[in-house]
């Protein structure tokens, strides 16, 4: 495995033990724009160690992270983090979150990884090498399965999202499940757990490391108008994630 894929990996590991210790300890929350749009000094204090980590292991690194702990430069050796993916479940349901660290170059995708911190699967996707989950290789995605025969992730019901009513998307695939966590969500359907995420606003630091991961198995996806393209700025966008493009040409006639 690259070195520094291997020390990402490492650093993620250690982050995801020191939020399991501070989950035992008083977690102090503060609402950002509303009491959906949570923090807590989790949050922040997971986001400071592994900028820090990074810093320490290489020189003129660039960040664009949730917490805004460090100001962004540059395209350069671009690390996207999200400390805690999932900041809700993480204070209510102490489950479903995840933290994301994505490596990019002159807006490249180099590596991302997404951990899902309680159910202690490391999810890591290298590009032109491939996804794997807790070391193993994903198998590549069904190319030719329809969203009909489709398990779909995410608030698919939000009002104002898709054009259909939630009777009419009923009728258009499987089930529907909803985790609270794109990262998670998009490794998922990466994994073939599921053949689609959506979800009408979401941030490039919420799913830069999981499309590496989902593009790596054989994935696509539809980001603010872009086909498997990730414009890396702080604009919220709508995100169909897909097994193929089948199924996100579908959903996205449904927008």
């Amino acid at each position: 495995m690259q070195e520094n894929v291997k020390f990402a990996i490492d650093v993620v590991y250690e982050a995801g033990k020191r939020i399991r210790h501070m989950m035992q300890e008083d977690i102090k929350v503060e609402e950002k724009t509303s009491k959906s749009d949570l923090v807590t000094n989790v949050d922040k204090q997971t986001e400071a160690f592994i900028v820090s980590k990074i810093q320490e292991r290489y020189e003129g690194q660039n960040f664009l992270t949730e917490e805004s702990t460090v100001d962004m430069h540059g395209s350069d050796h671009l690390w996207i983090i999200d400390p805690i993916d999932g900041t809700t479940n993480f204070i209510y349901q102490k489950q479903h979150f995840s933290i994301s660290v994505a490596h990019y170059h002159q807006g490249a995708p180099i590596f991302g990884i997404v951990y899902n911190v309680m159910a202690d699967e490391m999810f890591v996707g290298i590009s032109g090498v491939g996804s794997f989950l807790n070391g193993e290789r994903l198998p590549q995605l069904n190319q030719d399965q329809l969203l009909s025969d489709s398990v779909i992730f995410g608030d698919v019901y939000r009002p104002d999202f898709f054009k259909l009513s939630p009777a009419e998307l009923k009728k258009e695939f499987i089930t529907h499940r909803f985790y609270g966590s794109g990262a998670i969500e998009i490794a998922e359907v990466g994994a073939g757990r599921a053949q689609a995420y959506v979800f009408p606003k979401i941030k490039t630091w919420d799913i830069a490391a999981a499309l590496i991961i989902l593009k790596e198995a054989g994935g696509t996806w539809y980001f603010g108008g872009e086909i498997d393209h990730l414009p890396i700025d702080k604009n919220p966008k709508v995100i169909i994630a897909a097994s193929n493009q089948h199924v996100r040409d579908r959903l996205v006639s449904f927008l």
